[in-house]
């Protein structure tokens, strides 16, 4: 028999009497404030899966100014977590009474400039996390297989797959080349994370200014800090540190000690490298997820 943890039994709780608080306080707010939703503001949460995206969505479900939409939500289509045609979206968010607007559909992270053309004024944050607690994190929540599930759409070019979609020819033929029914399961989940997480550069997210970054180990480590800087960029005010109760550094090198192919290892590696160069440019106090592996986690994260 599975045994429920109190503190989420807590959290969804919370989460329940918060929504008609939350409801109640933004009608009040867009009746009594004409400008209030003239500053909304809609926000892409975007990236790998397993990479602190909930995380950074439970900070946003603590603000009373915002409405999210995770990666289920009435925006879904009814085959599952693929959005629904853009202007029956559109259609729904303009009922919407808050003032920040948060979706997560992560598995439209491959049509990220297509969004944000579409809903003018939008901006998307892009969450990347070391593949290795990626591929750790991933094959535990959804099983050993996941991993190859993930990347064998890719092989065979699967065209109405969101895994396939976008994929240079270069990151097919590089998955191709170590693909097999039979591979190291932690192989195929770090190759999962660099098919998305390579997209970020091959769609030129990385000089895109509307595109925020954010690493899940510098989210942990300075929730405040990382929430301050997003809603300075979002032109929204922010919340307090009340937001950033159920953040804490507990998932943290998790992975640190999986097996992956050294081939497939440098690959990834190389393109951490460059997210964290690109990363630390536009955020020079991030210099605090850049841990070595070998430091004490606890101290460099109460600093």
């Amino acid at each position: 028999m599975t045994r429920i943890n109190p503190t989420n039994i807590k959290k969804i709780i919370w989460r329940m009497l918060l929504l008609p608080k939350r409801t109640f306080y933004q009608h009040r707010m867009s009746y009594f404030d004409r400008s209030y939703l003239h500053r909304r503001k809609i926000l892409f949460i975007t990236g790998c899966q397993r990479s602190g995206t909930s995380v950074m969505q439970r900070g946003f479900e603590r603000d009373m100014n915002a409405k999210i939409y995770g990666e289920k939500s009435k925006l879904s289509s009814i085959e599952g977590i693929r959005l629904k045609p853009l202007d029956r979206v559109k259609d729904e968010l303009r009922k919407d009474k808050a003032q920040l607007i948060v979706l997560k559909p992560l598995v439209e992270s491959q049509n990220i400039l297509k969004l944000l053309d579409y809903f003018e004024g939008s901006k998307a944050l892009w969450l990347f996390r070391d593949y290795k607690d990626v591929a750790a994190s991933n094959l535990k929540m959804f099983g050993t297989r996941n991993g190859i599930n993930d990347i064998r759409p890719i092989v065979e070019n699967q065209g109405n797959n969101w895994r396939s979609e976008g994929i240079s020819e270069n990151t097919r033929n590089i998955i191709c080349q170590h693909f097999s029914e039979n591979m190291n399961p932690y192989d195929a989940a770090v190759l999962f994370w660099y098919a998305r997480n390579i997209l970020f550069f091959d769609l030129g997210l990385d000089v895109n200014p509307r595109v925020l970054m954010c690493k899940y180990e510098h989210l942990i480590a300075k929730p405040k800090e990382v929430f301050q800087n997003i809603y300075e960029v979002l032109g929204q005010p922010f919340p307090g540190e009340k937001i950033t109760e159920e953040i804490h550094a507990g998932s943290f090198r998790k992975g640190k000690d999986i097996e992956i192919s050294p081939a497939i290892n440098d690959r990834a590696r190389e393109l951490l490298k460059r997210l964290d160069e690109l990363y630390l440019r536009r955020w020079p106090t991030g210099q605090i997820a850049l841990i070595p592996q070998n430091t004490d986690v606890s101290r460099n994260f109460q600093s």
